[in-house]
């Protein structure tokens, strides 16, 4: 009788024991996933990033379903990458992880490891193959037969990355006097428009700051459009093709392996990307902050289409910004 008492007083303690470790897991798992950038940190299960693919493809079949766009037209061939090893489409996007993906790309097409560097080494002897290529009635066949590859990312986080890049981190005269008329957004007097980008003797064209930058993307002015800022709805078609596998930049680590799998690729997983703080990660909000609110709607305004399409919240991004 003794033992019969003992044994069900441990067998309670064990299960509350069981409860308790589960609930504290449960909680610690829920703090870190909440804490801002913590969930690009952790590898996400399988079934997670399934059911994350999932609600993806499910929300842009809908706003296809559902919105009146503009007639498009078939995006331009050169944009789409073919990797015919594994079937491959994808349409490449400027500062959404291009050279990350291009880099995986070109190794699984020549059974490879090289770096993003040693790659672009070799992209004169062995070049990407692009839709170009390609027959009407072979381009119809691949994008028929082929895993069709989209990755998106956050329309402000995609504006300060491209900004960096452009006019920051690796400046070039070309970008400044290409887009200098981007500081007429930010002239006084009409008749002065033109003084603030005028090149000096030697050539140096002034900054384009990041305000007159958003105020300039924010307009429908064709001069200062370009496919680094350009909205990827327009980009991709993605309600005219219809596209297998959507990443998102900053869950790219974990939503590559689901991709491999899916693509039936198969022992390359020294090919998957790490995770990464994305360069725009670290000035991002700070830089967003200068920016006035109305110039912040009419981004939102402009880029509504990959807000909706790959299920971005231009709220949340102000609610962080006012955190």
């Amino acid at each position: 009788m003794k033992f019969s008492i003992a044994l069900r007083v441990a067998v309670a303690a064990t299960v509350m024991l069981i409860i308790i470790y589960i609930t504290w897991e449960t909680r610690v798992d829920s703090f870190i996933m909440s804490l801002p950038g913590r969930h690009t940190a952790r590898r996400l299960g399988e079934n997670t990033v399934g059911n994350i693919q999932r609600k993806r493809m499910t929300m842009l079949k809908d706003y296809c379903k559902l919105k009146t766009l503009r007639s498009q037209d078939f995006p331009p061939r050169n944009r789409f990458v073919v990797n015919e090893k594994y079937k491959l489409l994808y349409c490449q996007v400027f500062k959404t992880g291009s050279t990350t993906t291009l880099t995986i790309l070109h190794n699984l097409e020549h059974n490879e490891q090289r770096s993003t560097h040693d790659m672009r080494a070799k992209l004169e002897d062995l070049p990407f193959k692009r839709l170009t290529d390609y027959t009407d009635e072979e381009v119809r066949l691949r994008l028929e037969t082929y895993s069709k590859l989209l990755i998106v990312r956050n329309p402000l986080e995609r504006l300060a990355s491209a900004w960096q890049d452009k006019f920051i981190f690796a400046p070039s005269e070309y970008w400044r006097e290409k887009y200098q008329s981007m500081l007429d957004t930010l002239a006084q007097n009409p008749s002065d428009k033109h003084a603030t980008h005028k090149a000096t003797d030697n050539k140096q064209y002034p900054q384009v700051p990041f305000n007159a930058f958003i105020k300039a993307v924010a307009t429908n002015r064709t001069e200062w459009e370009d496919p680094h800022w350009q909205l990827i709805s327009d980009l991709c078609a993605p309600c005219l093709i219809k596209y297998d596998f959507i990443v998102h930049t900053d869950t790219i680590a974990q939503d590559f392996p689901l991709f491999f799998e899916k693509a039936a690729i198969v022992g390359r997983d020294d090919l998957l990307p790490e995770n990464r703080q994305q360069k725009a990660d670290k000035m991002f909000w700070e830089l967003y902050k200068q920016i006035p609110m109305e110039d912040l709607r009419r981004v939102e305004q402009k880029f509504n289409a990959d807000y909706e399409m790959f299920g971005f919240s231009f709220n949340d991004d102000i609610n962080r910004l006012l955190d």
